[in-house]
């Protein structure tokens, strides 16, 4: 049986960096699941608005959707339950480089691969919040990788959902935030049971060198787009973290009636958090947005009444901890609550 090494690596990734409970190589769907017009519905909507697009015309080629579906398999996926939180990635491991044939065919296959991860992505786990597609590659020609990443910018712009994260990670990117994480801390995962970390242990007791990348690797600045490196504070990124505030905040009845009226508020909400949605909705409302999609944490209840948005990402931490700072001022006596651990 061939072992795929760059899928092991992406293994550990999602579980000791990404947090992701379930973790699942060569991820496949079954011909026994059903699969309803209406768990199609929001990828399908994104496949007609990419196909439609100038840049991504011929990018599926003759496949209708329902081909692609058909096709279903992701090397990696991961499910963050935190997070509310999945991630698809495809992983290309080619000592020579990324090579699918010209760039131009290399960069539309990539393409094809992030999308179709997206598609599978909204049609089996449609209850999730948060989409990453990612095509990951330790080594690509740089016009390859300049011609993918002018690629990527224009499928965001197609896209233009936060809950949806694409990503093309290679070259330096790669090691940087993807390797780097894993064997920085390889010492403090006792599981052995993994590969690529068992192999970084295994070099790591030979005296003669510490397997190190960032010792042997100038370290590189990630592109100016990339979205995969995430703040957390106090260990938590910002979904898990807002749900956990905001549980103390409720339990220790710290928030007047003025202040939550003003959360139910489209308008407060956008100017303090700058958020498209209300931070809090009644529990008779609708959970939904206009297309269907679920943008709040339907199975909790905050505030006796409230749902809690779960649209909350990294665009959100500065304006979300400026917030608490102001709560602090309100109730001095309760930092337990509203100091920060950065």
């Amino acid at each position: 049986m061939k072992i795929e090494i760059g899928e092991n690596l992406i293994y550990s990734y999602l579980r000791h960096v990404e947090g992701c409970r379930v973790v699942q190589t060569n991820w496949k769907t079954s011909g026994k699941w059903n699969l309803t017009e209406y768990d199609k519905e929001q990828a399908k909507l994104l496949f007609e608005k990419v196909r439609l697009s100038n840049s991504f015309s011929g990018v599926f080629g003759n496949n209708a959707f329902e081909q692609l579906i058909k096709q279903a398999e992701i090397d990696v996926l991961g499910l963050n339950t935190t997070e509310n939180s999945i991630f698809g990635i495809d992983v290309a491991f080619h000592s020579g480089g990324l090579n699918y044939g010209s760039p131009s065919e290399t960069a539309l296959i990539v393409m094809k691969k992030i999308f179709r991860t997206i598609f599978i992505m909204q049609s089996y786990f449609k209850e999730f919040n948060k989409f990453n597609s990612y095509f990951v590659t330790p080594k690509v020609n740089t016009s390859y990788k300049g011609l993918i990443e002018d690629l990527i910018n224009e499928a965001r712009d197609i896209i233009n959902d936060d809950s949806i994260s694409i990503e093309f990670i290679s070259n330096d990117t790669f090691y940087l935030n993807m390797v780097e994480p894993l064997v920085n801390n390889v010492f403090e995962e006792h599981d052995t049971a993994e590969l690529f970390l068992r192999a970084v242990k295994l070099l790591q007791l030979d005296r003669r060198t510490q397997v190190s990348v960032s010792a042997n690797k100038p370290v590189a600045e990630p592109s100016s787009n990339s979205k995969i490196q995430k703040r957390t504070v106090e260990g938590m990124k910002i979904g898990q973290f807002v749900q956990y505030k905001m549980k103390k905040i409720f339990e220790q009845n710290l928030l007047g009636e003025e202040e939550i009226r003003k959360l139910q508020d489209k308008g407060y909400s956008k100017k303090i958090f700058n958020l498209d949605f209300e931070v809090l909705r009644n529990i008779n409302l609708k959970t939904e947005d206009k297309s269907g999609r679920n943008r709040y944490y339907a199975n909790e209840i905050f505030f006796d009444n409230y749902h809690l948005t779960s649209q909350w990402f990294e665009r959100h931490w500065d304006p979300l901890l400026e917030w608490l700072k102001k709560l602090k001022a309100i109730h001095p006596d309760r930092s337990d609550v509203y100091d920060i651990t950065l």
